[in-house]
């Protein structure tokens, strides 16, 4: 199956990029990789866009460790209050057969 592509320009290069579910979202994100190539330049004292791009990569990178770190920690939460709600569920369970209402 070959994947639609979408013709945008990143930090000012023209580029055909792999669709991300349609053009709008694929556009959006070129536009955030464009905002964040340019707010490394300008904390740059030299002009380099291999850099820049490959810093930009880095820091979505970092990004989502965050995110992805984030996911796990509230899925473990998540996970432990069902816990919970499951063993006290069967305690009111075992007290309704204990009174005999079952």
């Amino acid at each position: 199956m070959t994947r639609s592509t979408h013709r945008t320009q990143v930090a000012g290069v023209t580029l055909d990029l792999p669709m991300y579910r349609d053009a709008e979202t694929t556009e959006k994100l070129a536009q955030e990789v464009t905002q964040r190539i340019r707010e490394i330049e300008e904390t740059s004292q030299r002009i380099d866009t291999q850099a820049f791009a490959l810093a930009a990569a880095v820091s979505f990178a970092a990004e989502l460790a965050d995110a992805r770190e984030e996911h796990r920690r509230d899925s473990a939460d998540a996970a432990k209050s069902l816990t919970a709600i499951l063993a006290r569920l069967d305690e009111i369970i075992q007290s309704f057969a204990d009174a005999g209402l079952q």
